[in-house]
């Protein structure tokens, strides 16, 4: 459990400390590449076609346009990868309800089907720890993933990365 450090820790604590967050930090972030590819394999696409999945999956029906802005790929990229995902029958294109012209691409029951009860347990094992802390501790753990996932989107768009 997340534990509020007080002001009697010497700064070589809170330095040893740091180094520890970091380091974890940089294995959570090998073991989040590592289980993305391991449920991609499962799932037998790429890890692209997952972020897709994904994105389609928490926030609901995107046009091919949207997707291609979210997953920093070309309209021709986003063609190819919407084929790959309907051949698997894990996405289907359908016409927007609230705009005439515009096509939407939504993930299937069958692929919900699939992926739910591979990651239940890990969702609910998450939420048993986060009901662990206080209210305070998540506003402070939330604020420190706001933080960190803002420094990555920052690094990539300095690198040159997004289109």
């Amino acid at each position: 459990m997340l534990r509020i450090m007080f002001d009697s820790q010497t700064p070589d604590e809170k330095v040893q400390l740091e180094a520890r967050v970091a380091a974890e930090l940089a294995a959570l972030q090998a073991a989040s590449d590592d289980s993305d590819r391991a449920l991609a394999d499962h799932l037998g696409i790429g890890r692209t076609d997952l972020r897709c999945l994904d994105v389609i999956m928490r926030q609901g029906p995107q046009s091919a346009g949207r997707l291609a802005e979210l997953l920093h790929l070309t309209p021709g990229s986003v063609t190819a990868l919407l084929g790959r995902l309907e051949a698997k029958g894990y996405a289907v294109r359908e016409p927007d309800p609230t705009h005439g012209k515009r096509i939407l691409i939504r993930p299937t029951a069958r692929v919900v089907d699939l992926v739910t009860p591979v990651i239940a347990s890990r969702i609910a094992r998450g939420r048993t720890r986060l009901a662990g802390y206080s209210i305070a501790e998540l506003t402070l753990i939330q604020e420190f993933l706001v933080q960190t996932r803002e420094s990555h989107e920052q690094f990539t768009e300095n690198l040159g990365a997004v289109p």
